[in-house]
């Protein structure tokens, strides 16, 4: 537990230490209670931080996350995400309407630029870069960098 929480002190500025710092002690304690009206206090109130503890893989991925600028990100209870993350401000992480209620699942060492938006049942593998101001409707099968509108050409064409 020391180390998680040196590695989180040391890895994120001042604001990004207190949101990571409070999702990182709900997931770890039994009584989550307390911990949970902080994370609604501090992290939704006054960072406007929609991320829930049960986001993330394990209490590594917790750990290991990074907020460059922690404000505005929404993350649904739903997505799992990897270890080694890196988000930043205005992402969104979140379902489709009338889709299964099911978001992402992200593996380890990505990087999501900011005001992204992922939307859907989408799985995206390791070692990826998803580029600021992207829209991710469908799966990323190979690692490297993504950006701009990604969805099906089919449906790119269904559209036109």
């Amino acid at each position: 537990m020391i180390k998680d929480i040196k590695n989180i002190l040391r890895r994120n500025g001042f604001h990004s230490r207190i949101v990571v710092l409070v999702l990182y002690f709900e997931k770890k304690f039994i009584i989550k209670f307390p911990f949970k009206i902080i994370r609604k206090l501090i992290n939704q109130c006054i960072y406007h931080c929609e991320i829930h503890p049960d986001s993330f893989a394990d209490i590594k991925a917790i750990a290991t996350l990074r907020l460059p600028h922690p404000f505005l990100i929404i993350v649904h209870r739903t997505t799992k995400i990897g270890l080694n993350g890196t988000i930043f401000q205005g992402v969104t992480i979140g379902v489709v309407e009338n889709k299964e209620i099911k978001a992402a699942q992200i593996g380890d060492n990505f990087y999501i630029g900011c005001n992204s938006s992922v939307l859907g049942p989408v799985n995206i593998v390791n070692n990826v870069t998803v580029g600021a101001h992207s829209l991710i409707l469908t799966d990323i099968n190979e690692s490297g960098v993504v950006f701009g509108l990604h969805k099906k050409m089919k449906e790119t064409l269904k559209n036109l």
